[in-house]
C-alpha cells in the first residue's frame, strides 16, 4: 500500500498539472494555438520514445533482476545512448512540427522539443527498484514545479510558449537531478572500474524494446497529425479528447506500474499465476474506469476547453473505449508479455495495429471527422490486444512446459541412480 500511494502522489501531481495547463494555454493565446502545440506534442511523443530507446520497458524488469554493479553499469549506459539520441531526434521532431503548425509553426515546434525530452527519464530505474519517493522528488518535483512556473506566467499575460518552455526545463531539471543521484558522480573511480559494453551493442539489445515502443508512441500521436492536416476543423475537438484519454492514462500509470514491478519478481512457478491475476485485474479496472469517464467526461472536457470545445456524446464514447482497452494492453505488454521475455509479441502485435489502424483513422477522418478517427484507433488499438492475448496464451503454454521439464528432472535422475 506504502508503495501504492508513493507512486500514486507522482502520477496524480502530473495528470493534474499537465490537465490544468491546457485552459491556461487555450487563454493565453487561443484554441488554435494550442491545438498545433497539442499537435506538436504528439509528434514529440514519437521522438521521446525514440530518446527512451526500449529502457522504459524493458527496464524494470531488467533492474529489478540485476544486482547493484550491474544496475549501475545499465543506468551509465542508457545515458550515454540517450545523450546521443537527444540532439538529432530533438532537431527532427522540431522541423516535422515546424512544418505541421502554419502559423503556429514555432507553437507547434517548441511543443515538441518539449515533449521528446520525456525521453531522457530516469522513471524505469526508480520503478524497477520499488522507489516511489525517490521518483517523487527526482522526476516528479522538478516537472510539476516547471509546468506550475508556466501556467503562473501564462495567467500574468505571457503567451503559452512560455507555458511549454517552462515545462522543457523541469523535464531537463528531473534529468539532471535524477543522474546525479544515481551515479553519485563523486564516486566516479567506481563508475570507471565497472565493465561497459560498446555502444553499438546496446543500442542493439534494446532493438525489440524500443521497436515495440516507437511503434505504440506513432500509433498514439500519428492521428492528431493526420486530423490536423485532412481534417482541420475537426482538430481542436479531437486534441481536447485526445489529451484527456492520455491524462488519464498517466494518473492511472501507479497501477500498471505496480505490476510491471510485481509480475517479474515471481518465482518461476508462480510467474502465471501472477500473469493471470495481473490480466484479470486490468480487465474489472478497465471497465471501471470506462464507466467513470464516462460520467464526468462531459464537464472535464468543457472545462480543459475553455467552453469553447463541445465534443459529441458519441465521441465521449470512443474515448472512454479508448482509455479502457489503453489500460488493458498496457498492462498485456508491460508486465505479462515483459515477464514472459516475449518482446517479440508485443512488437508484431503493435506493428500489425498499427497498419491496420492508421489507415482506418485517416479514413474515418475524413468521413466523420474526430467521431470518424477514433473509431479508427479504437479498431487498432482492439486488434492489437487481441494478438497481443493469443501470444500471451502461446507463452503461457510453453512456460507451463518449461517448468513442467524442470520439476521431472531430478525425478529422472533419482530413478535412474
Amino acid at each position: 500500500m506504502n508503495t501504492i500511494v508513493g507512486y500514486s502522489i507522482s502520477m496524480v501531481l502530473l495528470a493534474v498539472v499537465s490537465l490544468a495547463v491546457i485552459p491556461s494555454m487555450v487563454m493565453a493565446s487561443g484554441a488554435a494555438a494550442w491545438g498545433m502545440i497539442a499537435a506538436g506534442q504528439s509528434i514529440g511523443g514519437v521522438g521521446a520514445v525514440i530518446v527512451a530507446y526500449g529502457w522504459g520497458l524493458s527496464g524494470p524488469a531488467s533492474v529489478a533482476r540485476a544486482d547493484a554493479n550491474m544496475r549501475l553499469t545499465a543506468y551509465a549506459e542508457s545515458v550515454i545512448c540517450k545523450l546521443l539520441i537527444i540532439v538529432p531526434v530533438g532537431l527532427l521532431v522540431f522541423s516535422v512540427a515546424w512544418g505541421v503548425g502554419r502559423d503556429y509553426a514555432i507553437f507547434a515546434g517548441v511543443g515538441a522539443l518539449s515533449t521528446a525530452t520525456v525521453g531522457l527519464t530516469a522513471n524505469w530505474w526508480f520503478v524497477g527498484l520499488m522507489q516511489p519517493y525517490r521518483l517523487l522528488v527526482f522526476e516528479t518535483v522538478p516537472r510539476v514545479l516547471g509546468t506550475g512556473i508556466g501556467i503562473f506566467y501564462m495567467t500574468h499575460g505571457s503567451s503559452a510558449l512560455v507555458g511549454v518552455l517552462w515545462q522543457l526545463i523541469g523535464m531537463v531539471t528531473a534529468f539532471v537531478a535524477s543522474t546525479i543521484w544515481i551515479l553519485q558522480p563523486w564516486r566516479l573511480r567506481r563508475l570507471r572500474s565497472l565493465p561497459r559494453r560498446r555502444i553499438g551493442m546496446v543500442l542493439s539489445s534494446q532493438r525489440l524494446g524500443v521497436t515495440s515502443t516507437v511503434l505504440s508512441s506513432l500509433y498514439t500521436s500519428t492521428p492528431i497529425v493526420i486530423v490536423s492536416l485532412i481534417a482541420p476543423g475537426a482538430q481542436p475537438v479531437y486534441a481536447v479528447v485526445e489529451k484527456v484519454q492520455r491524462q488519464v492514462i498517466v494518473g492511472l500509470g501507479p497501477f500498471v506500474t505496480i505490476l510491471q514491478g510485481w509480475v517479474p519478481k515471481a518465482r518461476r512457478q508462480d510467474l502465471v499465476r501472477r500473469v493471470r491475476t495481473g490480466l484479470v485485474a486490468a480487465v474489472v479496472f478497465a471497465v471501471a474506469l470506462a464507466g467513470l469517464m464516462l460520467a464526468v467526461a462531459p464537464e472535464l472536457v468543457r472545462w480543459l476547453g475553455g467552453g469553447q470545445i463541445k465534443p459529441s456524446f458519441v465521441t465521449l464514447i470512443l474515448m472512454a473505449l479508448i482509455t479502457g482497452v489503453s489500460l488493458i494492453e498496457a498492462v498485456v505488454s508491460k508486465a505479462c508479455l515483459a515477464a514472459l521475455r516475449r518482446l517479440d509479441v508485443v512488437t508484431g502485435a503493435t506493428a500489425i495495429g498499427t497498419l491496420v489502424g492508421l489507415p482506418c483513422v485517416a479514413i474515418g477522418a475524413v468521413s466523420w471527422g474526430a467521431e470518424g478517427a477514433l473509431c479508427g484507433i479504437f479498431a487498432g488499438l482492439s486488434l492489437r490486444l487481441l494478438l497481443e492475448l493469443m501470444g500471451m496464451r502461446r507463452a503461457i503454454a510453453q512456460h507451463s512446459e518449461d517448468a513442467l521439464d524442470v520439476t521431472m528432472v531430478p525425478e529422472i535422475g533419482v530413478s535412474g541412480s
